[in-house]
């Protein structure tokens, strides 16, 4: 063989590798030219259209054209900007309906526990004495929470002033009425209930049935407490109604069996006139 012809065919096997390898550098791989073309023919994400959303600021309604998702996007376009304390609904970070709401306050919101007052409930009964009461049920308080602040309120004036304002109330104890049993309020009888009993009161209290004398009688009939209270009366005489101090009067009245002398020694007189 010729050395020479065996020289000549060695760079050949070394300019096909070099090519193989200009190839792939070059982006000779089939592989990835589909993945790049379908990135680069993605389309653009568009912006969402314009809509209405009513913003409520203390009951006064505004309506704002708005592409805004979130509530504080929508605000922010519409140049609403919020205070350190107010309420806006729903969350400025959460998206954002048809209607959004704000409530300027001027402090921050506060609890407050408030007790509400029971009832009483009076239910006539026979069963109890005359002109008296008896507590069947006690009664019992409830309880809310009350959450109120500051807001900003104009004057007649016109100047801005702070009031309070109730935010919100819950209640934990509903108030429980207090039921009371209440006796029979007879106008007299007998033959007691005859007697010229006005003309007794205004002798001997000018008709006053808050009548006290500071001898220790009370009135219109200037019972004493002992004698009061041996007809069944409770409290001071000239606490209890006209009727109940008539009504007791005339029980006296038949307690001495009329000997009305020793009760009403000046006036007793006039029950006969």
């Amino acid at each position: 063989m010729n050395p020479l012809r065996r020289a000549s065919l060695a760079p050949a096997v070394p300019v096909l590798v070099v090519a193989a390898l200009l190839a792939t550098g070059c982006g000779g791989d089939e592989s990835a030219g589909p993945q790049n073309k379908a990135a680069a023919d993605a389309p653009a994400t568009s912006p969402p259209p314009p809509r209405k959303v009513v913003v409520v600021v203390d009951g006064k309604k505004t309506e704002t054209m708005t592409t805004g998702t979130t509530v504080q996007q929508v605000l922010d376009q519409a140049g609403i900007k919020l205070g350190r304390y107010d309420l806006v609904e729903p969350a400025a970070a959460q998206p954002a309906g048809q209607t959004v709401k704000i409530v300027r306050l001027l402090s921050k919101p506060k609890l407050k526990v408030v007790k509400t007052p029971a009832k009483t409930v009076r239910k006539k009964s026979s069963s109890v004495a005359p002109f008296s009461e008896k507590v069947l049920r006690e009664g019992r308080s409830g309880i809310k929470i009350v959450k109120w602040a500051y807001v900003p309120r104009k004057g007649k004036n016109g100047k801005t002033k702070k009031v309070r304002k109730i935010l919100d109330q819950k209640v934990k104890r509903k108030p429980r009425a207090e039921i009371v049993a209440v006796g029979p309020k007879p106008s007299g009888g007998g033959a007691a209930a005859g007697l010229n009993w006005a003309g007794l009161a205004e002798c001997e209290s000018g008709g006053n049935p808050k009548a006290v004398n500071p001898a220790g009688y009370y009135g219109l009939y200037q019972f004493s407490m002992q004698t009061w209270q041996s007809v069944g009366g409770s409290g001071r005489p000239s606490d209890a109604s006209s009727g109940e101090q008539t009504y007791r009067a005339q029980l006296l009245y038949k307690k001495v069996d009329g000997r009305w002398q020793g009760q009403w020694p000046n006036c007793g007189k006039f029950l006969f006139s």
